[in-house]
C-alpha cells in the first residue's frame, strides 16, 4: 500500500443518517395541481403545518432558505421545493422538502421532534383536510465528514492486473463480461430499445472524452466505446452532470479494513455504466449525477431524478426503462429503531406509536418506488456492503438496505468468482420476500480468484491516481461491491425488457432459478442460502 494512502483518504468525525434540520412531507392531493398553482399550494401546506407546530415552539421554513444555505454562498440554489409522483393514482402524491427549526437556538436538529408531533396527530391534520401519508427526515444516500452513515463500495478501487493479449498493437482490448446462464434469453438487438438510467456519481462528459485520448487508455475498448457514444450525441450514452444541485458535504467510503474513510469516487458511476454497456451493448444509457464526487447525497436529487423519469414515462417519451441504483438509503431495517428512537424524549413512545412512526419515516420512499414500478420501470438496486463484521462473528449477513428491500425493486447481492457469498455482501432478501438475486461482485481484501488475481470486478477508472496513491496507466480498476453486481443485473434486465417482458416478470425471471418443475410444493432452498437468493453466473475475461 502506498505511503500516501492516509493522505488521499479522509476519516469522518461525526455520525448522522439524515441531514439535520431537513425533512420531507408527502401529502395526498385531491387532484393534479396546475404548475402555476403549485407554489401557492406549498405555502398553504406550510402555513397549516406551522399553525399546528407553533405551540411546540417549532416551525418549518421553505427549503433552500435556511440550514445549510444560511451564510454558505457555495450551496446551490433550490429552484424546486416539491415533486409530484404517483400519477397512476386518482389522487397523486406531492413530496415537499422543508427546513425544521426550534425557537430555542440550542436545539441543533429539530427534525425528529417535528416528525414526532406530526405523526402523533395525523388524524387531526386529516380532519383539517391535510392528508399526510409520510413524513421523514432528509435521509442520506450514503455518508459524509459532517454527515456520515454506512455506504460506498466494499473496498477502494485498486489497479487491475495488467495482462497481455495476442492482438495487433492498435487493437482495442480489455475486460469483458460473459453470461454463463443459457436460460436467460439475450435480445438479438442487444437491448437497443431500452433506456437504462443510472443514478450515481459521474465525471463530466468532457473528462470522459479527454481520458479516451490519453495514450495509455487508447486501447481500452470500453472507454473508447463510451467516449464514441458521447461524441456521436445520438442518445446511445449521455451524462446529465449538473441537472440536479449537489453538495460536497456528504461523503462515503471504506478502507481495506472496512473502517469508514472517504475518497474521491467520481468514477464509481462510470464503472457501473461501463458494466451495463458491456452486458447490453446497444442499450441507451443515461448516467444521472445524483451523488457527488465523494459518492454521497441526500433525498433531494434522488426524488428529483426519479420523479422526472416517472413524468417522462407518463408522457410516453420513455417506453422501456431500467433504473440502476448502485446506492443505499437510510439504516437497514434492523438498525432503524435504534437509530431513530435513540434517547427519545417526545411523544408516541408506546408500541403502536413507535410502529406507526417507523413505517412513516420511510413510507414516502416506498411509495415513490411503487409509483415507478406501476408505470412499468424495472428498478434494480444494490443490497449493500455492510456485512463484514457479521461474517467475522459467524452471524447472518445484514438485510438488504433501502431501496433494494422494497417489493417493487429487484435487490442484488454479491458472490465472488467461485460462486460463494462475498464477505461484505448483505442478504438479497428479507424472508419471506423473494425479489432478490446475487451475481458477481468480487470479494474482500486478500481474497484471490482461480488465477491468483484479486477477486474483483474489473471496471473503468480514469482518474490519474488511485486512492492508495498508485498511478493509473490502463484505465481499469478492481472494484468490489454489490454496486457492480447491480450493474450486471441491470444489463440483463435491459435484455428482457427489450424482448417485451414486463418489469414484474423481469424481476421474477432474474430472481428465479428455473421453471420450478420437480421442486417440492413449498419450493426449493435458494442457491446461496446465506444470502436468501439465487445466483446469476457470469464470468469476466481479458481479451479482444
Amino acid at each position: 500500500m502506498s505511503r500516501s494512502y492516509s493522505e488521499v483518504m479522509g476519516a469522518p468525525n461525526e455520525l448522522y443518517h439524515w441531514i439535520p434540520g431537513e425533512l420531507v412531507v408527502v401529502v395526498r392531493l385531491s387532484r393534479l395541481p396546475a404548475d402555476e398553482a403549485l407554489e401557492s399550494l406549498l405555502e398553504q401546506v406550510r402555513t397549516r403545518l406551522n399553525t399546528f407546530l407553533s405551540p411546540y415552539q417549532l416551525a418549518l421554513e421553505p427549503y433552500g432558505t435556511a440550514g445549510r444555505w444560511k451564510g454558505s454562498p457555495t450551496m446551490p440554489p433550490v429552484r424546486r421545493r416539491s415533486f409530484i409522483f404517483g400519477l397512476h393514482r386518482k389522487q397523486p402524491l406531492l413530496a415537499i422538502f422543508f427546513h425544521a427549526r426550534h425557537m430555542d437556538p440550542g436545539v441543533a436538529d429539530a427534525t425528529p421532534m417535528v416528525l414526532s408531533y406530526l405523526q402523533a396527530r395525523l388524524d387531526l391534520l386529516a380532519q383539517q383536510g391535510l392528508q399526510i401519508v409520510s413524513a421523514m427526515p432528509n435521509w442520506l444516500v450514503t455518508a459524509a465528514p459532517f454527515y456520515f452513515s454506512e455506504g460506498g463500495p466494499a473496498l477502494p478501487p485498486r489497479p487491475a492486473p495488467q495482462l497481455e493479449a495476442p492482438a495487433p498493437s492498435n487493437a482495442l482490448i480489455g475486460w469483458r463480461m460473459r453470461l454463463m446462464e443459457p436460460d436467460i434469453p439475450l435480445d438479438t438487438r442487444s437491448a437497443e430499445d431500452v433506456l437504462v438510467a443510472i443514478l450515481d456519481s459521474a465525471p463530466h462528459p468532457d473528462r470522459i472524452m479527454s481520458a479516451a485520448t490519453r495514450p495509455e487508455f487508447r486501447r481500452n475498448w470500453l472507454l473508447q466505446k463510451l467516449a464514441s457514444d458521447l461524441r456521436n450525441e445520438d442518445g446511445a450514452f449521455s451524462v446529465e452532470y449538473d441537472r440536479y444541485p449537489l453538495t460536497n458535504e456528504v461523503r462515503t467510503g471504506r478502507d481495506y479494513y472496512n473502517d469508514a474513510r472517504y475518497y474521491n469516487m467520481a468514477d464509481h458511476g462510470l464503472a457501473v455504466t461501463g458494466l451495463v454497456r458491456d452486458v447490453a451493448p446497444r442499450a441507451r444509457i443515461r448516467l444521472i449525477r445524483v451523488l457527488n464526487d465523494f459518492g454521497g447525497g441526500d433525498l433531494y436529487p434522488l426524488f428529483a431524478a426519479l420523479c422526472d423519469l416517472g413524468r417522462e414515462m407518463v408522457a410516453g417519451s420513455i417506453r422501456r426503462l431500467v433504473i440502476n441504483l448502485s446506492l443505499t438509503i437510510m439504516p437497514d431495517v434492523r438498525r432503524l429503531p435504534y437509530v431513530w428512537l435513540d434517547q427519545r424524549q417526545w411523544p408516541t413512545t408506546q408500541l403502536y406509536g413507535v410502529t406507526r412512526l417507523l413505517e412513516h419515516v420511510e413510507a414516502g420512499l416506498r411509495l415513490l418506488f411503487e409509483s415507478l414500478h406501476a408505470h412499468g420501470a424495472l428498478i434494480i438496486a444494490a443490497a449493500g456492503n455492510d456485512s463484514v463484521a457479521s461474517r467475522q462473528q459467524n452471524a447472518a449477513p445484514r438485510p438488504p438496505r433501502a431501496p433494494a428491500r422494497y417489493d417493487s425493486v429487484l435487490s442484488v447481492s454479491s458472490v465472488n468468482s467461485q460462486g460463494q457469498a462475498s464477505m461484505f455482501a448483505n442478504a438479497a432478501n428479507i424472508a419471506p420476500a423473494d425479489t432478490g438475486v446475487a451475481t458477481f461482485g468480487g470479494d474482500g481484501y486478500g481474497v484471490a480468484d482461480g488465477n491468483t488475481f484479486p477477486d474483483a470486478v474489473r471496471g473503468l477508472y480514469i482518474a490519474s491516481t488511485f486512492p492508495n496513491g498508485d498511478h493509473n496507466d490502463i484505465g481499469w480498476a478492481d472494484w468490489c461491491g454489490t454496486s457492480f453486481s447491480t450493474a450486471i443485473a441491470s444489463g440483463l434486465g435491459a435484455h428482457l425488457m427489450a424482448q417485451g417482458w414486463s418489469a414484474a416478470n423481469s424481476m421474477i425471471r432474474l430472481a428465479a432459478r428455473g421453471d420450478g418443475r420437480g421442486e417440492p410444493p413449498f419450493g426449493a432452498e435458494p442457491e446461496i442460502p446465506s444470502l436468501l437468493g439465487n445466483m446469476i453466473r457470469v464470468q469476466q475475461r481479458f481479451g479482444l
